[in-house]
């Protein structure tokens, strides 16, 4: 597929771009190379600061690792990854985020342990059931169209 420009150059697709998918600027998925896995970067990054007996420690969540499902709606994304940091210790494991939310313009970021919170949260959002997808899936589309649902210009 030939270059696609769009009103933003972050929404542009080129034939040499096989390693992203723009979401909500400045929010995109991405992977290091063709071959590794899908991840979403978090903004604003995500931070546990409620470990038992926290001595000053924080855990990061700049991304979404091993992203396997991500919905886009109203100005709001939603993620899902089973990936857990085998290298974090046994609590951040056992208290690992699994569902996301990002809501771009108002800088909202948030990571849930269970499907049911975040459910909960999304209906306050005024989100029912997400319509899923999978990252191979709109990257696909994107390659073949430029385009994507949410991308401005493409309605």
């Amino acid at each position: 597929m030939p270059r696609v420009k769009h009103a933003d150059p972050f929404y542009s697709y080129d034939a040499f771009d096989t390693i992203r998918i723009p979401l909500i600027k400045p929010i995109e998925v991405n992977r290091r190379d063709p071959s590794s896995p899908w991840r979403i970067g978090l903004h604003p990054a995500l931070w546990i600061v409620d470990f038992p007996d926290n001595q000053g420690i924080h855990y990061p969540y700049s991304h979404v690792e091993g992203l396997e499902e991500f919905a886009v709606k109203n100005g709001i994304i939603m993620a899902y990854s089973s990936y857990v940091d085998k290298e974090a210790s046994a609590y951040i494991q056992d208290n690992y985020y699994h569902w996301f939310v990002m809501i771009p313009d108002k800088e909202i970021s948030k990571g849930f342990h269970t499907e049911e919170e975040f459910h909960k949260y999304i209906q306050t959002l005024g989100v029912g059931d997400p319509d899923w997808q999978t990252p191979d899936e709109a990257h696909k589309q994107f390659r073949k169209t430029g385009c994507l649902e949410w991308i401005p210009d493409c309605k």
